[in-house]
């Protein structure tokens, strides 16, 4: 006598919905947990838009049955075209459509009450792979913003982007971000957003900023030693989401003590932003020429090219100076 098996039953609903503005895109979210929603809220601007179709679905199931997962060290990502398959647990996994412009995951109740990783891990790693299919530009800069005029630091790894970062917040600058600022940009309206990704800072920071001294380095998602920080909490400086870019340095380090602010074409400046630039799956490759678009109206700003061999302060107080000066003229 054959066995018969019962037919799977339909995934349960989710009932709970809202919209939020993640980096200048809309994202619907459905979930059945509002802590979820909550962290969101704490994270991103909430949507009023419920007219317009949103630029990104995300629909998170928290399982209430999972027990605690076995937390990997490192989230592991694989990716086949368009999708991204990304799993940060026993339990705990996601899968980004990025043609679709769709994400489900499903995580435990465990997961879902801890903030921290969600604002440090999940949400930077989940915006990374979905900026290039809404619309967004992602840039290999750091940024900070001083009356809503942003200032984007762009230098390659190890020239110490994120050291100038803090040092230009610690001087009155608010904080946007260290490593990948996103821009948007809409008809007339550019702006910078940064993530909820912690301020990370390689070991040798710690001989310029001495509130480092009680802060253990550890393993970043990339395997670099090092600090990895909440710029708010160690440090006291303000934190803003978004600004209006102003200005664009391109950072190079040099032997000499000295500070060499040098006009730079917005020529070389676009090539310099774009072979960051990661590459996109054949299906979503038009994006591409929405990204240099971005690029070269964001270069219209004012681009320097700044050589130097001094410290991260008095790096940050030669740079204060011209903003200021710049900025009243």
């Amino acid at each position: 006598m054959a066995v018969i098996e019962p037919l799977p039953q339909p995934a349960p609903a989710l009932p709970l919905k809202a919209r939020f503005i993640v980096t200048g895109a809309v994202w619907e979210v459905s979930t059945n947990s509002e802590e979820i929603l909550e962290i969101l809220r704490d994270v991103f601007q909430s949507s009023e838009n419920n007219r317009s179709p949103a630029e990104l679905e995300v629909f998170f199931h928290v399982d209430f049955a999972l027990p605690a997962p076995i937390r990997q060290t490192f989230p592991h990502f694989r990716a086949l075209e368009h999708l991204y398959y990304g799993t940060f647990g026993s339990g705990d996994s996601m899968l980004v459509d990025q043609f679709n412009r769709r994400v489900v995951g499903s995580f435990s109740l465990a997961t879902v009450g801890d903030a921290s990783y969600w604002k440090r891990v999940i949400l930077p790693c989940l915006l990374g792979i979905t900026s290039s299919c809404v619309g967004i530009t992602p840039v290999h800069c750091a940024c900070v913003e001083r009356n809503q005029l942003g200032l984007l630091i762009h230098g390659e790894s190890g020239t110490g982007k994120s050291t100038l970062a803090l040092s230009l917040s610690l001087k009155g600058f608010s904080y946007v971000s260290d490593d990948c600022t996103y821009i948007s940009h809409s008809g007339n309206r550019m702006r910078s957003w940064g993530s909820s990704a912690p301020l990370k800072l390689l070991p040798e920071a710690k001989a310029y900023f001495p509130l480092l001294a009680n802060v253990v380095p550890s393993r970043s998602l990339n395997g670099e030693l090092a600090f990895e920080v909440d710029p708010k909490e160690v440090f006291g400086i303000k934190r803003s989401v978004s600004c209006d870019p102003r200005w664009l340095f391109f950072i190079e380090r040099t032997d000499k003590p000295t500070f060499d602010c040098l006009s730079i074409s917005r020529e070389e400046s676009a090539v310099r932003l774009a072979s960051d630039l990661e590459l996109l799956p054949p299906c979503i490759a038009a994006q591409r020429e929405h990204q240099l678009a971005v690029i070269d109206t964001l270069v219209q700003r004012e681009c320097r090219l700044v050589r130097h061999g001094l410290q991260p302060d008095v790096l940050a107080m030669e740079i204060t100076n011209f903003c200021s000066f710049n900025q009243e003229t």
